[in-house]
C-alpha cells in the first residue's frame, strides 16, 4: 500500500510548509483545514490553501475536525500529521470553548477515526507551552502550563497517548519551540515587529524584552516533522527546538539593523501566560529525527524580512 499522509491545519504557517515538503518528496497528501478566523483573518490561510492545492500529489479539502464527516475522507490513510489547533495565548483566556473544542474535541474525533485506517504513524504537534513559564531542559522537565492554550495542548498530548495505550494508535508528540521564518503567522512577535518596522510605525513590545527563546527555523521544524513520520517512536514526546537562546531585545536589534533605522518601541505589560524563558534541549530529536540548526537568528530573521518585503 502506498503512503497517504493526512495533514490537518494544512493552511497554517507550519502545516502548509510540511505539505510543501511532503509534495517535494513525492508523497501523496490529503491536506485539510477548517479555514477558521481567530487570531487573524482567514484570508491568508485561504491564499496558502490555494497554493498547496496546486502542488503535485496534494489533494485539499475544507474540513473541520470538530464537525466534519470522517467517512468522506479516504479510508487508506496511512500517516497523520495533526497540525490543526487554535494557537496563541491571549484569546485562550477569553474564549476557552474555542480552544478546547479545536485542540481537544476535534483531536478526539480524529483519533477515533484513525482507528479505522491502516495507520502506521500519528504525529501530534504540541508546544513548549506545556512546560509553563520556564521551558528549560529536555522532555523530562515538569509539565506545568500557565495558559489555557498550554493546558489544551497538554491535554491533547495525554489524549493521543491514551489512544496509543488503549487502541494502539502509534502516536508520537512533537513539542515545537517558537517556530519562525518566511510564512510566519501575522500575530507572532517577529512578524509583527518586522511588519511595523518596514512601515516605519511604532512597535508594540509586551514585557521587558528580556524574555528569551530558543527559536526554531521553519525549515528545520519541517524536516524533523516529516522525519517523525518514519522514525518517531510511539509514546514518545520530542522537543523540536533550536539551540541558540536569544532575548526579544536582541531580536529587535537584529531587525533594526535589517531595516536600517532606529525602531520606535512602545512598551506594554507582559501578555498573560507568556513564557519568561525557553531553552529547549532537543538532544533526543537530534539523535533520532535528525533535527539541526541550519541558520542563526540573524540569518533566519533576514530571510523573514526579505519575504515580508516581497509581499509589499
Amino acid at each position: 500500500m502506498s503512503k497517504l499522509v493526512l495533514v490537518t491545519g494544512a493552511a497554517g504557517f507550519i502545516g502548509s510548509a510540511v505539505t510543501e515538503e511532503l509534495s517535494r518528496l513525492g508523497t501523496r497528501v490529503l491536506a485539510v483545514d477548517a479555514l477558521l478566523d481567530g487570531l487573524y483573518p482567514s484570508s491568508e490561510k485561504t491564499e496558502r490553501f490555494h497554493r498547496v492545492s496546486e502542488l503535485p500529489g496534494v489533494s485539499t479539502m475544507k474540513f473541520d475536525l470538530r464537525t466534519g464527516d470522517f467517512d468522506k475522507l479516504p479510508h487508506d490513510i496511512t500517516h497523520v500529521i495533526n497540525e490543526a489547533a487554535m494557537p496563541g495565548l491571549s484569546l485562550s483566556w477569553s474564549d476557552f470553548d474555542l480552544y478546547s473544542s479545536c485542540n481537544i474535541s476535534g483531536l478526539s474525533r480524529l483519533l477515533d477515526a484513525s482507528r479505522r485506517w491502516p495507520l502506521e504513524k500519528f504525529v501530534q504537534v504540541s508546544t513548549s507551552s506545556v512546560y509553563g513559564a520556564q521551558a528549560i531542559g529536555d522532555e523530562k522537565q515538569a509539565l506545568a502550563p500557565v495558559s489555557p492554550y498550554g493546558v489544551t495542548k497538554l491535554a491533547a498530548e495525554h489524549l493521543s497517548f491514551a489512544y496509543w495505550r488503549e487502541s494502539g494508535i502509534p502516536a508520537t508528540v512533537l513539542r515545537y519551540f517558537s517556530v519562525y521564518g518566511p510564512g510566519q503567522r501575522p500575530d507572532m512577535a517577529y512578524r509583527r515587529f518586522i511588519t511595523k518596522a518596514l512601515r516605519g510605525e511604532p512597535l508594540t513590545l509586551f514585557g521587558s524584552g528580556k524574555q528569551s527563546r530558543t527559536n526554531t527555523y521553519i525549515a528545520d521544524c519541517v524536516s524533523a516533522t516529516v522525519t517523525a513520520l518514519e522514525l518517531g517512536r510511539p509514546g514518545i514526546a520530542y522537543n523540536i527546538s533550536g539551540s541558540e537562546q536569544r532575548s526579544i531585545t536582541e531580536a529587535l536589534e537584529i531587525i533594526e539593523g535589517l531595516v536600517g533605522h532606529p525602531l520606535e518601541i512602545v512598551s506594554h505589560d507582559a501578555v498573560r501566560g507568556d513564557q519568561v524563558e525557553t531553552r529547549g534541549d532537543s538532544s533526543l530529536a537530534r539523535a533520532e529525527l535528525g533535527l539541526v540548526d541550519s541558520v542563526t537568528l540573524e540569518t533566519g530573521l533576514a530571510e523573514e524580512f526579505r519575504w515580508l518585503q516581497s509581499k509589499g
